[in-house]
């Protein structure tokens, strides 16, 4: 009898893990797809376009080129202290959301620091938020074109030129673009993961 309940443990404890995934699944799948989806696109008209620049792997990529129709985008630098951790963090686990509903988006990271964030740099930074984020780097003269097309602030108070521990001023705001770079909309560091889903999912 007690060989019996040491068997059956395991099984219904196997059980119980898929009866809870499977809900878990399906919450998600119920939740997200009542999301209000009356959402202002004329931001297209305006803001983004192509993204061509070095990723942490030291290939050119473009996102034209990437597998998702729409992509997540954040625009900080590795060496951020606060900030740019927590909001990957929340984009990390948004691309994990989709994921799991079978929907494929791409990740993305655009460096403001492109002297200290080398490729080599952006690796090992990438490796430490999500397996499958795009860590991208570029000139100065490269960067500065990119942050002209989306309107991001970024801006160093480094006073001292021979100074490596600088920090960057920047603007905090993650875009929604689709295959070519054009925003559909974005979201500021109140927003959840759970909300940002919710309107990813308007445009798939």
């Amino acid at each position: 009898m007690m060989k019996e309940k040491k068997v059956l443990f395991p099984l219904l404890f196997l059980a119980f893990i898929v009866v809870v995934g499977s809900f878990s699944y399906n919450f998600y799948k119920i939740i997200l797809s009542e999301g209000n989806c009356d959402i202002k696109t004329r931001l297209a008209n305006v803001l983004g376009g192509e993204i061509d620049l070095l990723d942490q792997n030291n290939r050119r990529v473009k996102l034209s080129n990437q597998p998702g129709d729409i992509s997540l985008i954040y625009f900080g630098y590795s060496y951020c202290p606060d900030i740019c951790p927590y909001d990957l963090e929340r984009n990390a686990y948004v691309k994990d959301i989709m994921d799991k509903l079978g929907k494929k988006i791409n990740l993305l990271f655009v460096t403001l620091d492109p002297k200290r964030d080398t490729s080599v740099r952006l690796k090992e930074f990438s490796e430490y938020i999500h397996k499958d984020l795009i860590a991208l780097t570029g000139t100065e003269e490269e960067i500065e074109a990119i942050k002209d097309l989306y309107k991001v602030y970024g801006k160093s108070n480094k006073k001292d030129l021979t100074d490596k521990t600088y920090l960057v001023d920047h603007s905090t705001f993650t875009y929604l673009t689709d295959r070519n770079g054009k925003v559909l909309t974005f979201f500021n560091r109140r927003a959840t993961p759970e909300r940002i889903s919710e309107k990813m999912l308007c445009f798939l």
